[in-house]
């Protein structure tokens, strides 16, 4: 019997023991934080025993998306020439069905939904996995050949994989990002790369034209590249006077912007990216154009969630970087309070505040990043700029301006008092629907 190591015990990591489980693999499980297993009476917890006796008897480690390559496991299972993979990796190699992957710094969720959407629509079955919600590895197996794996995945997952290769992967955008990690944008775009880096004959990239990072990728892309641009004629999907514009076999208008829900450019390009994925599996038009057209945005992104005293209030709580933020803001309609602040990612917010529009007019600042904002503030600025040490009074502060709106825009993760940005997003709707009472 196969023995493995689960490293980490969160979404990934239960996915990836349940799954090892039914493959008939005998399983231990290690992790820094505390772990219930009473759900798991089969499973070994190796927290306890040192690095040595946890990976030595070992066939292969497994490490979810949080657990760094330089984590000491990491470096014992190394030492030891101990397999370490992924739990994407890991699903990969027990999935039976087709696999498209997207990843990128904003648009991910949106993108991949949508896809999924569109394929299930074309009377295919389809799962969107990975980094979305549900673990990759708790359906993998499960997944049969005539159907559909859409996955989302992270940096983070693609830093571990080995021959993961998707039939269709896409690159939304690189964007600076968990620099906490990553270190540098090179790095953090090679990691993004990753999700190409197994391609070969027969399959496919989708790259944004217009960002140039991801448009240079095409150079090490050994599958056929297709593209999205907002702004240029390309082999792939393109926006002209107002429509998309398919350019695959033959071009053609595919459809009218004034029918697709999202707006505004970011979302058109995600739109041009389901598009392509969609017909390069061979969806037909019509299923493509309508589940678009009768798609939702996921919650928590620039959502409006209602009028308080006459100001209109936002949450866009899935903001976890500067880029998304400043999309948000570039959104509003008029002057503007702007709540930010969370996890400190250790990026640099001098590119946050040169890119500001003028109709953010305050700034309120909470989290355990306030102080690394602050530093970048510039000399002359024409906001008000104030911290506060909670996002009750935060919102209170935003609430008080004589503005048009209220945006929650955090620019970064959640994990400094949240488990995620949904958890920070229901929080914010509490305080807004308290307001109304």
């Amino acid at each position: 019997m196969e023995k493995a190591l689960v490293v980490g015990f969160g979404v990934s990591g239960k996915g990836a023991t349940e799954l090892l489980l039914r493959q008939g693999v005998e399983v231990s499980v290690y992790s820094d934080g505390k772990i219930d297993l009473s759900d798991y009476p089969q499973v070994k917890d190796a927290s306890k025993s040192s690095e040595y006796e946890a990976v030595a008897d070992k066939d292969f480690v497994v490490i979810s998306p949080s657990v760094e390559n330089t984590h000491k496991i990491v470096e014992y299972a190394n030492r030891f020439s101990v397999p370490v993979i992924g739990e994407i990796e890991l699903g990969y190699r027990y999935c039976k069905g087709g696999i498209i992957a997207i990843t990128g710094t904003n648009g991910k969720t949106t993108t991949t939904k949508l896809i999924n959407e569109i394929i299930n629509a074309g009377n295919i079955k389809s799962y969107a996995l990975g980094n979305i919600g549900e673990a990759f590895c708790a359906r993998a197996d499960k997944i049969e050949q005539d159907e559909i794996a859409v996955l989302e995945v992270s940096s983070f997952q693609l830093e571990s994989i080995k021959q993961f290769r998707p039939r269709i992967a896409a690159c939304l955008n690189v964007t600076p990002d968990h620099m906490e990690r990553h270190k540098t944008i090179e790095n953090y775009a090679m990691a993004k790369f990753n999700i190409f880096i197994n391609q070969g004959m027969g399959d496919c990239a989708i790259l944004n034209y217009d960002d140039k990072i991801v448009k240079d990728f095409c150079d090490d892309v050994c599958g056929e590249v297709f593209f999205t641009s907002a702004n240029t004629e390309v082999k792939g999907a393109y926006l002209s006077n107002g429509n998309i514009v398919v350019n695959i076999d033959k071009k053609y208008d595919f459809m009218s912007v004034e029918d697709i829900p999202l707006k505004g450019e970011y979302n058109y390009q995600n739109v041009m990216t389901a598009i392509l994925a969609s017909k390069l599996l061979g969806i037909d038009d019509k299923y493509i154009k309508k589940a678009i057209a009768e798609f939702k945005l996921p919650r928590y992104r620039n959502e409006y969630i209602g009028c308080v005293n006459g100001i209109d209030v936002f949450n866009d709580s899935k903001a976890t970087n500067i880029d998304s933020a400043i999309k948000a803001c570039n959104s509003m309609q008029g002057d503007t309070s702007l709540i930010v602040g969370g996890y400190d990612k250790g990026i640099a917010y001098d590119g946050f505040f040169a890119k500001l529009p003028e109709n953010i007019k305050h700034i309120i600042a909470t989290g355990d990043n306030v102080y690394s904002i602050m530093q970048f503030l510039p000399s002359y600025h024409e906001y008000t700029f104030e911290i506060t040490s909670s996002l009750e009074r935060a919102t209170e502060l935003a609430m008080q301006k004589p503005v048009k709106n209220v945006l929650f825009s955090p620019t970064t993760s959640s994990f400094d008092r949240y488990s995620s940005y949904v958890e920070r997003g229901e929080h914010f709707d509490m305080i807004i629907a308290n307001m109304k009472n």
